[in-house]
């Protein structure tokens, strides 16, 4: 629920805001640790049912590219010397995402009430991470909120260049196959039937391609309906058992070893690890507390299993290199180069020339899949097509034999 305040500060201002909790009461507890005095708490009504009022701003979403945009505008703003409060309504003016501008007038509510940026931004998970708040949290403690922003902003710009990369590459594949089902169909649904019909006209003795062929397109033709009947329990059975934690795991471990896809992953989720896990460190996070939030990042469940085993032996003093070696999912390279930065005392920096060398391996890998992918649709298609000519040719040719 959300509660509006009015409360006074200590110097006697009198500030205005929104808080989100269970109960008033526990609103009134977070105004006293803001170190403020309430006046008055109200909860925001509306209901649930249909006498809600729908707002643009509750349905639009905030993309990754909104907070990218919004953390370079921050960090641009603090490092020219303008004052948060003063740099989110900046901000704010000049956003075009309502459901964004809605969130940056809470949080700089909040920073004008006392609450911390870092706390701030935790109240909204879903838009910013626990990477990013925890980041900006260290930020605040060391004094060094701008340059955190900056690196915050150039994380944010490296994953999102390298998942408009991997989108961009995939794009030409996916059409392929698009266009080669939809050729499919339409020569089975259509140009087959027709056919079908002229031989059946002729009452002549059909080879046995063509009577598969045939056999075949009269079945897709007459029971299609059957498929989505199948289908849809399938992928909705499918969908449920990899949301269990076993299924999780069985399914991305099998992910990790398809060739070249299983690859691909691989590479993408080491440079996602170092990239964070580097970039935590670099600002300050202690590393159990960075090795929790990149877990949390993590994608293949695999690898989010070692994490977590990695904080325990973390704990009983095992190095990380030696963990990630003994885990059988990093290669010698990457295990190396962190143990070099263990013993030179630069991890963070190590971590993030192990980001980049195999961000550059997953581009590597993206243009040797899809150069494979290509041909490999191309002769598929060749193959289909082919068969579907040679099994309507032939009759025809015994046709004009026998003529």
């Amino acid at each position: 629920m959300q509660y509006r305040y009015k409360a006074k500060k200590l110097s006697g201002e009198v500030i205005e805001g929104v808080l989100e909790a269970d109960n008033r009461k526990l609103v009134i507890n977070q105004l006293q640790k803001m170190q403020v005095f309430p006046l008055t708490v109200e909860e925001l009504r509306g209901g649930k049912g249909l006498n809600k009022e729908i707002s643009l701003a509750a349905i639009w979403g905030v993309s990754a590219k909104d907070v990218t945009t919004f953390s370079r505008q921050m960090s641009d703003l603090l490092r020219s010397g303008l004052p948060l409060v003063r740099s989110l309504m900046v901000i704010r003016q000049q956003t075009a995402n309502p459901k964004l501008v809605e969130i940056i007038k809470t949080i700089e509510s909040d920073v004008s009430g006392g609450m911390t940026f870092s706390d701030s931004l935790g109240k909204h998970p879903r838009t910013f991470s626990s990477l990013y708040s925890s980041m900006v949290a260290a930020g605040e403690a060391g004094g060094m909120l701008d340059q955190v922003m900056e690196r915050l902003a150039q994380f944010l710009e490296n994953e999102q260049e390298t998942r408009s990369r991997i989108i961009s590459a995939m794009t030409y594949p996916a059409f392929m196959v698009f266009v080669c089902i939809s050729v499919i169909i339409v020569l089975f649904l259509v140009v087959v039937p027709n056919f079908k019909q002229m031989f059946d006209d002729m009452d002549v003795d059909l080879p046995m391609s063509t009577q598969v062929l045939l056999g075949f397109s009269g079945f897709v033709s007459t029971y299609w309906w059957v498929a989505p009947l199948v289908i849809v329990p399938l992928v909705l059975a499918f969908r449920s058992f990899i949301k269990t934690k076993e299924g999780r795991l069985l399914w991305d471990g099998l992910k990790l070893n398809v060739p070249l896809i299983g690859e691909l992953i691989r590479k993408r989720e080491i440079a996602k690890f170092g990239r964070t896990l580097g970039t935590l460190l670099q600002n300050g996070v202690a590393i159990l507390k960075a090795l929790d939030i990149t877990e949390r990042v993590i994608s293949n469940g695999v690898l989010k299993q070692e994490i977590e085993v990695f904080k325990d032996k973390i704990k009983e003093g095992e190095k990380l290199s030696t963990r990630m070696g003994n885990c059988g999912l990093f290669p010698p390279v990457a295990v190396n180069m962190v143990a070099v930065g263990e013993e030179t005392g630069s991890m963070e920096v190590t971590l993030q020339r192990v980001a980049d060398a195999f961000e550059g391996e997953t581009d590597r890998v993206i243009k040797t899949i899809t150069t494979v992918i290509e041909p490999m649709m191309i002769v598929v298609m060749a193959l289909i097509v082919g068969f579907i000519v040679f099994a309507m040719i032939m009759p025809i040719f015994a046709i004009s034999q026998n003529i």
